[in-house]
């Protein structure tokens, strides 16, 4: 790394501090309003698809030449249609995308578990530990579920926003100290 880099990192380091304690507060008040962070969450997911919608239609239109011209213009229509529909139905979606979550959990810890059963590698125990809990938590999920559908998503938004926050926190440390 160049010395100007390090130097705006030393510079920042208060910064990332900052954005650091905010996240966990953040991440915090995510997990204790679990189901407000849900319905929020699946909005923001159904604005950001709306918003690729609008991408695809306005590069359906700048590329009118093109014979990609109707796929762009399909995507855009059906992006549009998605995005809107999950932003104006926020708590069927949720629990809609906690279900496949769900499903997702229990598939992935079953196919890290048999890879780990089956496979020599040095990390092997590793796997083997995150495929039985992804299993794990993919059924206690779908047990619970629709329930689990109200909260799931913002208690993982919250839980994520924790430990990106500590990370921006250990980077402002690195930072400060750097020569």
């Amino acid at each position: 790394m160049n010395s100007a880099a390090l130097k705006q990192l030393k510079e920042n380091s208060s910064w990332y501090l900052v954005l650091g304690i905010s996240l966990i507060i953040l991440g915090t008040l995510f997990i204790f309003y679990s189901f407000t962070a849900t319905i929020v969450s699946v909005i923001y997911l159904g604005a950001l698809i709306t918003i690729a919608g609008i991408f695809e239609g306005v590069k359906a239109f700048k590329m009118n030449k093109w014979k990609s011209f109707f796929l762009h213009l399909f995507l855009c229509i059906l992006y549009l249609i998605a995005g809107i529909f999950i932003a104006l139905n926020p708590a069927v979606n949720a629990l809609t995308l906690t279900l496949l979550l769900a499903i997702f959990f229990v598939i992935t810890g079953i196919a890290k578990t048999i890879f780990a059963l089956t496979q020599h590698v040095p990390h092997k125990m590793w796997i083997l530990l995150n495929g039985i809990l992804t299993l794990i938590l993919g059924i206690l999920i779908w047990m619970q579920w629709p329930v689990s559908g109200l909260w799931v998503i913002g208690m993982f938004f919250g839980i994520d926003l924790i430990f990106t926050g500590f990370t921006w926190i250990q980077l402002s440390m690195i930072a400060k100290n750097l020569k």
